[in-house]
């Protein structure tokens, strides 16, 4: 039996179950697989059938003498999934509750377990869909009476579970049951579940019906699907499988919901926007859609580069570490991941100019020398002024005195006729003079003299194309240097991945004010991977009562996205005063030392820099080695320590706990700079963007979320 006539393909159940065999067993997992490959009917393999199994095409195959894996095995044909490992007893008895077949209507390969999703839709009160209740009183109570079976098929609903998502009548039902239905039809469940017609969903997901009858039992073609992709992985490259099986949880790697890799393997026509809450896998498919596009340009011998652009150094860092595991060597060397400003400076001392980093002496020296300019008739101090100068000068790119008169001044207290800013308008012209002869850039100023620069130069594209993660974060400047970056629009220039809800920094931008016309290219992800059902509500709950862009002039709901994941609450905790809270901390983190043998996946996150430094000294001195982690440094999964790092810095980062102590009145919103703000509309701005800042620390955990605090609570916590 030859490589060529077999097709062996592995579910992602197959890499979770192997990450928790003992090493003397996955060492013969590898070997295993190859004897596997070379030839599936080998009599050493031993296949058994599985008694009082739901599916007659799974079996048991040998191993070892402990250990039995269940593979999908035809009858006739060379089409073989690997579906799960595992100890004798409790492979068999994973076996018996599942089936694999290939969907009808949507053609993909789909694994279920139909007892546990009946289960968990009448909330364990019964089974088979509750077989005692009326169907016809079902069917009128469900959320999905309107669709007919092909339509509930065509969203990837398998035919066996049809009665268990007829049995869905409430929200809390549906939480339940999405744990059990393949992951390629969660997306339209949760949409229908809004309210939105079964039409209207599926021209939102794309889903369209196969051109050819679905043959049932060619495995092979349905292996090709997205939906399939998102489960199995066909091996055909021992690199891939290797890789694949030394670090077996990092399925980001190879597995992708059909809706990313919709986004990441299609020609578009133009800017692409892609939003998704926390955890849903932004920036996994912003690295494969950069992967994918360099290997493009390769295929098809062109010379262009690709920019993966970000806001903060520390996320363009550990994107630049990720996409060393899905990157051939000649990919990477087509893609340049920098964070913009990083890139902005740098072409700056290409062109000549003199760059120097600010800091506080040079700031402070230069407003001196402005303010001798200042008009002393409106009245206003320099504070005023340095206001001005940040939240409406650069907010609006004003580049001279006509600019600032007719530029907004939203969310500043003070009213300001033409005159009053016609006296102002000298301090800042000398401000700018005072700069530009230091060598002094502030980033807005520096990306729209950058901007300038590449429009006027007539030069091609710097990039073939750009990719922008964090998109939220980005100002006016940012997306109109963005676009000169990519050059005039064409088919794949510009693929931005952001969540307004995560926003940290900056003020909402309307892309098509900046030249990037997204309309008709803009998509969603809705599944949350990382993060617990439970803490993603919590997290969300932080935000109730604030409505959010969609970076482009829309709205943007977080109603329309969960979680597959389930696990324990939040946990609060009060205390009466510091000590007792620190001793909470401390005597929390020695146990999770003594149970876990390691502190590497636990981060202990504050809001200021400050508190991270006194939270790190005061583990120290209880015994407890801890790591922080830098704005300008990738974090280390090989280091066992304690990870501490600011709420901005864990931003990208995720754990499996996230500690966050101190939360009180005065750390969030932080009352320093609530208090600096000159009136309520900048207040409540400042306010919605650290109660996202909670929202990002909270989603960083990918089991629980612990908070305290001593005295009064922060008002988020309410």
């Amino acid at each position: 039996m030859t490589n060529a006539r077999i097709t062996v393909a592995l579910s992602n159940d197959f890499f979770k179950a192997y990450d928790k065999l003992s090493g003397k067993a996955r060492a013969k997992v590898a070997a295993f697989i190859s004897k596997f490959r070379h030839n599936p009917r080998s009599p050493g393999l031993n296949y058994e059938h599985i008694e009082a199994a739901k599916d007659p095409m799974l079996r048991s195959i040998r191993v070892d003498q402990d250990v039995r894996c269940i593979v999908r095995a035809p009858d006739e044909g060379n089409t073989y999934v690997l579906l799960w490992i595992d100890k004798h007893d409790d492979a068999y008895q994973w076996a018996r509750r599942k089936t694999c077949h290939v969907n009808r209507v949507s053609g993909a390969l789909q694994l279920v377990d139909v007892e546990a999703a009946e289960t968990a839709v009448s909330d364990g009160s019964s089974t088979a869909a509750q077989a005692g209740r009326d169907e016809a009183q079902a069917s009128a109570d469900s959320l999905f009476a309107s669709c007919d079976d092909d339509q509930l098929m065509l969203l990837g609903v398998p035919q066996a579970l049809l009665p268990a998502v007829r049995a869905v009548n409430s929200e809390a039902a549906l939480a339940r049951l999405i744990d059990w239905v393949p992951q390629d039809c969660v997306d339209g469940l949760i949409l229908l579940a809004e309210g939105r017609s079964i039409e209207a969903v599926i021209e939102a997901l794309e889903r369209t019906c196969p051109a050819v009858a679905i043959d049932p039992d060619d495995v092979a073609k349905a292996l090709e699907t997205p939906e399939s992709k998102a489960t199995f992985l066909v091996i055909s490259d021992d690199d891939v499988l290797e890789a694949m099986l030394s670090a077996p949880l990092e399925q980001w790697r190879v597995f992708l919901h059909p809706s990313q890799r919709r986004l990441v393997e299609r020609d578009w026509n133009g800017p692409v926007r892609v939003l998704g809450g926390a955890g849903t896998g932004k920036t996994v498919v912003a690295m494969h859609r950069a992967r994918w596009l360099a290997a493009g340009l390769i295929r098809q011998g062109e010379q262009g580069r690709i920019l993966f652009t970000t806001f903060t150094r520390n996320l363009a860092t550990d994107i630049r570490s990720n996409l060393t595991k899905i990157c051939s060597p000649e990919e990477l060397q087509r893609i340049e991941v920098v964070h913009l400003d990083g890139w902005v400076m740098n072409f700056l001392k290409g062109q000549g100019l003199p760059v120097r980093v600010f800091n506080k002496e040079h700031r402070k020296a230069s407003w001196d020398l402005a303010m001798d300019m200042a008009d002393t008739s409106p009245g206003l101090d320099r504070r005023f002024y340095e206001e001005e100068w940040k939240d409406v000068v650069l907010a609006n790119g004003c580049r001279s005195h006509d600019d600032y008169l007719k530029a907004r001044r939203v969310g500043r207290g003070t009213r300001l006729s033409r005159q009053q800013r016609a006296r102002i308008w000298p301090v800042f012209d000398a401000l700018r003079a005072e700069f530009r002869q230091r060598g002094l850039w502030e980033p807005e100023e520096a990306r729209q003299v950058v901007a300038d620069l590449l429009r006027e130069s007539g030069r091609s594209a710097l990039f073939a194309a750009v990719v922008v993660d964090e998109a939220q974060d980005l100002d006016l400047a940012s997306f109109t240097l963005i676009r000169a970056l990519a050059g005039e629009p064409h088919a794949n220039d510009l693929f931005i991945v952001g969540d307004p809800h995560q926003r940290i920094y900056g003020k909402p931008v309307v892309l098509g004010r900046c030249g990037i016309e997204i309309r008709g290219r803009s998509r969603k992800l809705r599944i949350n991977y990382r993060t617990t059902e439970e803490t993603r509500a919590w997290a969300t709950s932080v935000l109730h009562g604030i409505e959010f862009d969609d970076l482009d002039g829309g709205s943007d709901p977080c109603s329309d996205y969960r979680s597959l994941l389930h696990g324990d609450a939040p946990l609060i905790q009060a205390f009466e005063d510091r000590s007792e809270e620190q001793r909470f901390l401390v005597d929390l983190l020695k146990q999770i030392k003594v149970e876990q043998k390691t502190l590497a996946s636990t981060c202990v996150t504050a809001r200021t820099n400050a508190a991270v430094e006194s939270l790190f000294s005061l583990l120290q001195r209880e015994g407890i080695h801890g790591r922080v982690i830098n704005a300008d440094e990738a974090d280390d999964p090989s280091d066992s320590s304690l990870r501490l790092a600011t709420m901005h810095r864990v931003k990208g980062l995720e754990f499996d706990l996230v500690i966050i102590p101190g939360l009180d009145v005065n750390q969030l919103p932080l009352k320093d700079e609530l208090d600096r703000r000159p009136d309520q509309v900048s207040k409540e701005l400042f306010e919605q963007q650290e109660r996202s800042l909670l929202h990002v620390a909270a989603t960083r955990a990918k089991t629980r979320v612990v908070v305290s605090y001593s005295g009064k609570a922060s008002p988020f916590l309410a």
